[in-house]
């Protein structure tokens, strides 16, 4: 039992002590995953937009994918780096499929928020590189 609170203490311990950068990283990339899964959830797919968009949702989520393995797989910080770039133009690409569609407010917003976010991924990796 005296273990097992140490630790938790030791993670405790550990978690204060990351850098704010990778912490905006990890939120981000948690907001991020779950946005781009409930739009291609909640996605009808009856309109020809609907169909691209849900296209670029699926390509946006399998790069997320390829983000966290090359974090898991502690590749080096160009590699991590650029995948985070590939998502971030990913997820501008499918926002900019929606100019010129009848898409409701909501779901422009949310493909705003997507990017918004994956920029916000990179900006921070970029950040925690050139300190490192």
């Amino acid at each position: 039992m005296e273990a097992e609170l140490g630790d938790i203490a030791a993670t405790t311990a550990a978690n204060q002590e990351a850098p704010p950068a990778l912490v905006t990283v990890a939120k981000g990339m948690g907001d991020l995953d779950d946005l781009v899964r409930l739009l291609a959830k909640g996605l009808s797919r009856a309109k020809p937009w609907q169909l691209h968009l849900a296209a670029h949702l699926a390509e946006a989520d399998r790069l997320m994918q390829v983000l966290r393995l090359t974090v898991a797989l502690d590749r080096s910080h160009t590699e991590i780096v650029e995948a985070a770039v590939d998502l971030h133009l990913a997820c501008r690409r499918a926002r900019q499929s929606l100019a010129g569609t009848r898409a409701d407010r909501t779901t422009v917003a949310a493909m705003q928020l997507s990017a918004d976010l994956a920029a916000s991924i990179v900006h921070a990796l970029q950040r925690f590189t050139s300190t490192r």
